[in-house]
């Protein structure tokens, strides 16, 4: 089976090498580092054939659409690469491997033509108006390139401010340009989708001028971008996960990935193995160097198929 890991990261190379040992040893694996980070940093320990970094990278600003410009150069490498793939997983570099490679992999061959991408419809009576009205607030985007980031960021804030003051409100569907409306879903960024799904979204997000101009000014639309699309396409949507009913808070959202989110994102540790084993999930997230090091032995004495306890990339 070929599989391709999408990986997004910022900080904690250490952690980014010990992630990519851990997994198949003949997936390959794309990489975006943030732009504020030190790519030498990350790229030390990681020189092998099946580990691709893109050069072209994103200044990351969490809730913008720059998440999905770093997403689709993602995407698009693992399209572009001379090998069709499998399976395409969205992970962040703080994630880990719960499950062995191997039970993985057999899980992936018994799907069919399953996404494991799952998504709620915002436009809907049953989701709370809270949540509602999160996506119903513009949030443009500032980015004068003169100006420093925390001006920007201030300026967007106002402009966010005063849109919402004069009642601006984004309606909760589009129309695209083939005149079909588009209801608003909401996921996660973590995933797992088939090559064609991934080439669908690519098609949508760069030919279809509507959907770039709907999710300019939206919500987190790394969250939503995505999910919209498989949702509203008559190809896809029957083998996606659609949530039924009221909001159930992002974690629930997250198919294949144990995330602690009370009160916010928990950096998980040893304390964490137990409800980890009894989620079932493929990943965990957040790990880190330091705090999560003894979870991590722990799940790799489980995991069994790539035991170390030598991941140190520092040199002594």
């Amino acid at each position: 089976m070929n599989i391709a890991y999408l990986i997004s990261a910022y900080l904690d190379p250490n952690h980014l090498v010990r992630l990519v040992r851990a997994l198949h040893i003949d997936a390959h694996y794309f990489i975006h580092v943030d732009k504020r980070a030190n790519l030498d940093a990350f790229t030390a320990h990681l020189k092998d054939d099946n580990i691709h970094f893109i050069q072209d990278r994103v200044r990351v600003r969490w809730g913008t659409m720059l998440q999905v410009e770093y997403m689709m150069k993602l995407l698009q490498a693992a399209v572009d690469y001379p090998l069709k793939f499998d399976r395409i997983f969205s992970l962040s570099g703080q994630d880990y491997p719960v499950w062995s490679n191997d039970q993985i992999t057999d899980f992936l061959s018994s799907l069919d033509h399953e996404e494991l991408l799952q998504g709620i419809c915002i436009d809907s009576e049953v989701v709370e108006e809270r949540q509602r009205e999160l996506y119903q607030v513009a949030r443009p985007v500032i980015n004068i390139k003169f100006l420093p980031e925390s001006l920007n960021l201030k300026l967007s804030i106002v402009a966010r401010k005063l849109l919402k003051t004069f009642g601006y409100r984004k309606d909760l569907y589009f129309v695209d340009n083939q005149g079909q409306t588009l209801s608003l879903y909401k996921g996660s960024d973590y995933w797992c989708i088939t090559e064609d799904l991934a080439r669908y979204v690519l098609e949508k997000y760069h030919t279809d001028k509507t959907v770039r101009k709907y999710f300019s000014d939206s919500f987190a639309p790394s969250e939503t971008l995505i999910h919209t699309l498989a949702f509203n396409s008559p190809q896809f949507s029957q083998h996606c996960i659609r949530y039924r009913g009221e909001y159930p808070g992002l974690a629930r959202l997250t198919p294949l990935h144990f995330i602690d989110y009370q009160p916010l994102i928990h950096i998980l540790t040893e304390k964490d193995y137990q409800r980890i084993l009894d989620s079932g999930k493929m990943f965990i997230r957040k790990a880190q160097t330091g705090p999560s090091d003894t979870l991590m032995d722990m799940l790799d004495r489980d995991r069994d198929d790539n035991y170390t306890d030598d991941y140190t990339t520092d040199e002594e």
